[in-house]
C-alpha cells in the first residue's frame, strides 16, 4: 500500500480558528482540485473537509513524497505562506498503510472529536463524489475509498445502540435546549448538512417550532417537509434575521453569514439569541458578535464539551475499534495480491517465450503444422505457470509484492540464461 499518503490537519493539531484559514470553502473544492494535484505532484488527490479536520488523500503510480507534498500545501493554503516547522506543527503525514488506517479511523468516526459520530460518513463519501466529478480520482483513491466506507458501515452496525446517533450536533441540541427552556420559541438552522439535520431531528422528536434555512430555497423545501416545519432562502433570512430565540448555523463558504452589520440588527431587535456556530470558517463573525453583546458558540465550545467525554466514549468502542483492524488485515492481503497481479502476468508471458522459443529451435518437417504447435506450445506454457502462479499469490499476500518482483527477477535471469545457452540451428537444420 505504498501508493498512497494522507496529509490532514484538525482540532487537535492546528485548533479551530486556524483550520478555518487553510480549510477549503465547498463551493470552490471541486474547481481547485486538479491545480493542487498538480501543483504537490500527486496523481490522485481527495479532500474531506468536516467541522473540526481537513484532509487530503493522494495516490500515485509511484511512492509519493509526502514531505514535499505536505510543505506544498503549506504554501497554498494558508492565507500567507507557513513556515516549514509550522506547517510540520499543523500538517500530520501518513503513508502507506498508515494512511489508510487513517481514513478508515476517520470515515468510521473513530477519530472524530465526538467519538464515534457518524455524520462523517456521509462527509467522507460526499468528498469521494466530489473527487470524482473533479477528475482527481482514479482507481487507487475509488478502491481505498470504497474499503474505507464499507469498513465505517460495520463500525457502526458493531457499535449500534438505541436511541441517537452519537454527534456533535447533540452538544448543539444541549446549548439551544439550556438557552431556551420550557419557554416558546423559534429556531433557525441556517444550512442542510448532516449536523443541522441532525439537530432538526431532534428538536422535530421534541416538537420544537423551526424554520430550515438554505441557499437552495428547494432544499430547504424538502427537508421542511420531512419534518413538518417552515422553509426560507438564505437571501430571505438575511433580509430579517430577528424574531429567533436560536439560530444554529453549519454553511461551507469562505464568508460569515451572519456579518457585523446583520448581527447588529440581531442585538437591536432585543431578542437575544443564542448563536450556535457549526461552521469551520465561522459563519458568525465571532468579533461581531462579541462587539454587540450576543453569545455566540463556537466549534471551539462544543469540541470542548465533547472531548470532555472521549476517552470513556472510545473505551466503550474498543470492539469496533478490532474491526478496523481486520479490514486493514484483509486489505493488506488482497491489495499485496493486486499489486503483484501484474508481475504474475508476466511470469505466464515469460513461460510462453520460453516454449515458443523452443518451439522455434526444433527441425522442421515441412509439414504446415507450425501454428498448431505454437498454440499448442504456449498451452502448455500457461498450464506450467498455473500451480506457480497460486503460490506466488499465497507469497504476495503473506510478504508483499516485492517479494513477487524479486521471485520474478530471478525467473527471468534463469530464463535468459537458457536461452543464452540452447543450441542455435545449424543451417543444415534450417529450411530451404
Amino acid at each position: 500500500m505504498n501508493r498512497f499518503a494522507l496529509i490532514g490537519a484538525s482540532y487537535k493539531t492546528a485548533g479551530v480558528e486556524r483550520l478555518g484559514q487553510i480549510a477549503l470553502p465547498k463551493d470552490q473544492i471541486a474547481a481547485r482540485l486538479p491545480a493542487l494535484a498538480e501543483k504537490i505532484g500527486a496523481q490522485e488527490l481527495a479532500y474531506i473537509g468536516t467541522c473540526n479536520r481537513v484532509e487530503f488523500v493522494l495516490a500515485g503510480d509511484s511512492p509519493l513524497a509526502v514531505q514535499s507534498c505536505r510543505y506544498k500545501l503549506g504554501q497554498l493554503l494558508a492565507p500567507t505562506p507557513m513556515p516549514e516547522t509550522e506547517t510540520k506543527r499543523i500538517f500530520r503525514a501518513w503513508t502507506d498503510e498508515g494512511a489508510v488506517e487513517h481514513l478508515f479511523l476517520v470515515a468510521s468516526g473513530l477519530d472524530s472529536a465526538q467519538a464515534g459520530e457518524r455524520e462523517i460518513y456521509a462527509q467522507v463519501r460526499g468528498a469521494w463524489t466530489t473527487a470524482r466529478n473533479a477528475g482527481t480520482c482514479g482507481p487507487q483513491l475509488d478502491y481505498i475509498f470504497g474499503e474505507a466506507l464499507r469498513a465505517a458501515q460495520e463500525v457502526h452496525q458493531q457499535a449500534a445502540r438505541p436511541g441517537n446517533a452519537d454527534s456533535l450536533a447533540n452538544y448543539a441540541v444541549k446549548r439551544a435546549i439550556e438557552h431556551i427552556a420550557e419557554r416558546d420559541s423559534r429556531i433557525a438552522l441556517v444550512g442542510v448538512s448532516p449536523m443541522t439535520r441532525h439537530c432538526v431531528r431532534t428538536f422535530a422528536s421534541q416538537g420544537r417550532a423551526m424554520v430550515i434555512v438554505n441557499r437552495t430555497l428547494e432544499s430547504a423545501e424538502e427537508f421542511a417537509t420531512e419534518v413538518k416545519a417552515q422553509s426560507l432562502s438564505l437571501e430571505a433570512f438575511k433580509s430579517d434575521p430577528t424574531g429567533f430565540d436560536v439560530i444554529i448555523t453549519a454553511v461551507g463558504g469562505a464568508e460569515p453569514v451572519l456579518d457585523r452589520a446583520l448581527l447588529t440588527k440581531l442585538a437591536a431587535s432585543g431578542r437575544n439569541p443564542l448563536l450556535i456556530d457549526l461552521g469551520v470558517p465561522p459563519n458568525v463573525d465571532p468579533e461581531g458578535a462579541d462587539a454587540v453583546g450576543l453569545h455566540r458558540v463556537g466549534m471551539d465550545e462544543v469540541i470542548a464539551d465533547a472531548a470532555s467525554g472521549r476517552a470513556a466514549k472510545l473505551g466503550q468502542l474498543a470492539s469496533a475499534r478490532v474491526v478496523i483492524d481486520e479490514h486493514l488485515e484483509r486489505l493488506r492481503s488482497e491489495y499485496a495480491i493486486r499489486e503483484a497481479a501484474p508481475l504474475l502476468q508476466r511470469l505466464t508471458t515469460q513461460y510462453q517465450l520460453a516454449a515458443v522459443e523452443s518451439l522455434r529451435r526444433l527441425p522442421r518437417n515441412g509439414n504446415g503444422d507450425d501454428e498448431a504447435l505454437r498454440q499448442w506450445a504456449e498451452g502448455f506454457a500457461r498450464r506450467l505457470a498455473h500451480t506457480p502462479i497460486k503460490g506466488l499469490r499465497a507469497l504476495a499476500a503473506e510478504a508483499g509484492p516485492e517479494a513477487v518482483q524479486a521471485y520474478l527477477a530471478g525467473v527471468e535471469d534463469a530464463l535468459s540464461s537458457d536461452n543464452d545457452r540452447a543450441p542455435k540451428e545449424t543451417p543444415k537444420e534450417k529450411r530451404s
